[in-house]
């Protein structure tokens, strides 16, 4: 069996009510239960973390985009992309 580190947290009363709910339907331990649902969920909040962190840094090496040129480079990329099905439809 794999060694286990106990990691305590305060939750909510209603967070804790899901929690248990949630074990119960699920046939598990409350203690099962976080850890399957940490593991689903860890890598998508590192990679958010991480964009977040990587778009900060860039923010402040003043690596800024208007949001009039966004939206300009959205729509032509939107148009090119039309423009190519068009084409293929035809």
């Amino acid at each position: 069996m794999k060694k286990s580190v106990t990691i305590t947290a305060r939750v909510t009363p209603a967070l804790a009510k899901k929690l248990s709910s949630y074990a119960k339907t699920a046939k598990r331990t409350k203690s099962q239960a976080v850890e399957m649902i940490l593991d689903r969920h860890i890598d998508h909040e590192r990679a958010v973390a991480k964009a977040i962190s990587a778009g900060l840094a860039s923010a402040e090496r003043g690596e800024l985009y208007m949001t009039e040129e966004v939206f300009a480079a959205l729509k032509a990329k939107s148009e090119r992309r039309r423009r190519a099905q068009r084409r293929k439809a035809a």
